[in-house]
């Protein structure tokens, strides 16, 4: 990936880089999934000059990190119902999952007006239908109660337990399933110390660093 950024060869290397690493991980990409997710970088690094949407600085690192996970987590998820994404700054995993997944309808929270209107510029530049951004601080399971029960939830680079704290009724629907992309450490305490409403189902190593992985829970019905 040596190409100049944020031009088309730049994305077209990128891509390409995509589709090897995620061939390499056993989901391949379509052609339109592929053209959806440079799109994505493409915006990323042309946003990330006015705004912080990531710390991350090598195309390498951002493949892997933002790109990769929910590409090696996308079979987790099924194709139907509603995913609700939690603290989702730069739309990282959930928008790469709304693309393989475009069956689902996809509620993005986030609390910073700056990154809403990031997310909301992401979901008309790909298309995605059946997204919509929620511009709100979460504190608690109360500021998400009309959001809830989901099909399925994701959070990442965020603490789960404040956020799913509180009593709201169901989180997950019956058969859903939450994809907390955490530390290894914070998924043990998890483990330990499961979250009122949901059950400790395991969890799969992610591509990026020995040290993060996704944690699956489900209802405890």
């Amino acid at each position: 990936m040596s190409a100049p950024k944020n031009s088309p060869e730049g994305d077209r290397a990128f891509g390409e880089a995509l589709c090897a690493a995620a061939k390499a991980a056993g989901r391949p990409l379509s052609p339109e999934e592929s053209r959806s997710l440079e799109a994505h970088y493409r915006l990323l690094l042309l946003w990330g000059r006015r705004m912080n949407l990531t710390g991350l600085r090598d195309e390498e690192a951002i493949l892997r990190r933002h790109f990769l996970e929910p590409i090696a987590a996308a079979d987790l998820l099924g194709d139907r119902g509603t995913l609700l994404d939690l603290g989702s700054g730069n739309g990282f995993p959930a928008i790469p999952l709304k693309v393989l997944h475009p069956g689902l309808d996809l509620v993005l929270v986030e609390s910073s007006e700056k990154k809403s209107s990031f997310l909301w510029a992401v979901a008309q530049e790909l298309g995605l239908k059946g997204t919509r951004v929620e511009t709100r601080r979460i504190r608690g399971l109360r500021n998400i109660a009309d959001l809830l029960p989901c099909r399925f939830l994701t959070l990442r680079a965020v603490r789960a337990r404040p956020l799913l704290r509180g009593r709201a009724g169901r989180i997950l629907e019956p058969g859903g399933r939450a994809l907390l992309f955490v530390s290894d450490e914070e998924a043990e305490a998890i483990r330990r110390d499961p979250i009122p409403g949901l059950r400790w189902a395991g969890t799969r190593p992610l591509p990026s660093d020995p040290r993060s992985v996704v944690a699956v829970l489900e209802p405890d019905d």
